[in-house]
C-alpha cells in the first residue's frame, strides 16, 4: 500500500514522517511504505533533493495473528508446520501441562484454534490471548482475562474459572501437611527414611479427587500404602493417592478421569499412624515433592461485576476463535483489532 502525500512551502520530510506517524494509530497495521514527492512548482530544489535521497518511511507491522487447522502427527508438530511462533507454542504446553501431551499421536477429529497478540507488559513478546485445542477426545481451552481495577492478568476456562498456573491441583480441601516429602524419621519404623510424597492429614471420609486429568492406572492394595489409586497423565507423570478408605464406585483400571473427580475417601488403611492422605507425584517413576507441582491457592471466583465484564470482554474472542475455519491460512490482524481477526459476520458461531 502505498500513500501519496502533497506537499506545500515550509513543509518539510519531518513533519510529513509526524503526521503518518500520528494517524497511524487508527490505521490498521499492515506494512505501509509512504512516499513525499513534489506536487507543485512551489517547492523548493532544496525540499525535492532531501525528499528524492529519503529512504521510505516503512510502518512496523502489528504482530498478532491467528491459527486453525487438523491435528496431524503430534500437535507439536503441527504448531510447528504451521509457522505458529515459538514463544506461543511454549505457552500453550506450559499452560495445559501435563494435562495434555504436545507430543501424542493425534486422533482423528483433533483440532487446534489459536489467537495471539502483545503481552500486556512488553510489546516486544506475544501472548497467547485465547485457545481451543481439541486433542484425544478432551477440549482443552482458555482466555486471557485482565480483571477490572487489577493490573495483573490470567487465564480463564470459557466459563470464568481462573486456570491454576502449576500442572496439579491439590486432591484434597481443608487439610494440614502433616509430614513433607524428603528424608524423615519414620513415624512408625522409627528410622531414617524418603518420604516419597506429602501427607495430609483429614477426618476419615474426607472425599479424594483426581489432582489432573488422567487414566486409572492402578486401584487397589498395596503393602505400606494400603488402599491406592494411582492414576497416569501425560508426559511421563503419575500421581498416587494412599491410605484411601474407600474407593469411589465405577473406577476401572483403563478408565479415564477428568481433574476433581472423587477417586475415594481419606483414610489409614495400610502403614500408617491415623486418618490422612499420602500423596505422591512421579515423573517417569522417578519421585518429585508434590507441593512444587500442585497449586495450594484456591482461587476465589470472579465478582458478579467481574464475570459481566469477562463475558463481554472474551465472548468475541471465543465467538471468532470457533468461527476460524480449519483450512483457511494463518493470517494477522490489525493494530486496532490485536487480538481478534477479522472474521466475516456470517462464519461467526458460538463455541460449544
Amino acid at each position: 500500500m502505498i500513500a501519496m502525500l502533497s506537499t506545500s512551502d515550509g513543509v518539510t520530510e519531518a513533519k510529513i514522517a509526524s503526521r503518518v506517524n500520528a494517524s497511524s494509530a487508527s490505521q490498521p497495521s499492515l506494512a505501509l511504505t509512504v512516499t513525499a514527492p513534489a506536487a507543485n512548482e512551489s517547492v523548493s530544489r532544496n525540499s525535492r533533493s532531501q525528499l528524492a535521497d529519503a529512504a521510505p518511511f516503512v510502518m512496523p507491522e502489528v504482530d498478532s495473528g491467528f491459527y486453525a487447522g487438523r491435528i496431524e502427527g503430534t500437535l507439536r508438530d503441527t504448531l510447528a508446520r504451521a509457522s505458529v511462533p515459538e514463544e506461543i507454542q511454549q505457552q500453550i504446553a506450559h499452560l495445559f501441562a501435563p494435562r495434555l501431551d504436545v507430543t501424542a499421536p493425534a486422533h482423528k477429529d483433533d483440532t487446534y484454534h489459536v489467537l495471539y497478540g502483545h503481552d500486556d507488559t512488553n510489546v516486544q513478546r506475544k501472548r497467547l490471548t485465547a485457545v481451543e485445542l481439541r486433542s484425544g477426545g478432551e477440549v482443552h481451552q482458555a482466555v486471557w482475562f485482565i480483571a477490572p481495577g487489577r493490573t495483573d492478568g490470567h487465564y480463564y476456562s470459557f466459563d470464568g474459572r481462573r486456570l491454576a498456573t502449576k500442572p496439579f491441583s491439590m486432591p484434597v480441601d481443608h487439610v494440614r501437611l502433616s509430614s513433607p516429602f524428603g528424608y524423615r524419621n519414620h513415624p512408625v519404623k522409627g528410622k531414617q527414611m524418603m518420604h516419597t510424597g506429602v501427607d495430609f492429614a483429614a477426618p476419615k471420609g474426607t472425599p479424594v479427587g483426581a489432582a489432573a486429568s488422567g487414566t486409572v492406572r492402578f486401584i487397589g492394595f498395596k503393602a505400606g500404602y494400603g488402599n491406592i489409586v494411582v492414576l497416569s497423565h501425560p508426559r511421563g507423570f503419575t500421581t498416587h493417592y494412599a491410605h484411601l478408605s474407600a474407593f469411589a464406585r465405577d473406577l476401572r483400571v483403563g478408565k479415564p478421569v477428568t481433574e476433581g473427580q472423587p477417586l475415594g475417601a481419606v483414610g489409614s488403611t495400610g502403614t500408617a499412624t491415623g486418618p490422612h492422605l499420602h500423596f505422591e507425584v512421579r515423573e517417569y517413576g522417578r519421585p518429585i515433592d508434590p507441593l512444587v507441582l500442585t497449586s495450594q491457592t484456591r482461587f476465589a471466583p470472579l465478582t458478579t461485576s467481574q464475570q459481566i465484564a469477562f463475558d463481554s470482554m472474551t465472548g468475541a474472542l471465543r465467538e471468532q476463535l470457533a468461527a476460524l475455519p480449519l483450512d483457511r491460512p494463518a493470517g494477522r490482524m490489525a493494530s486496532n483489532a490485536e487480538t481478534t481477526p477479522n472474521i466475516p459476520e456470517k462464519q461467526q458461531s458460538s463455541l460449544t
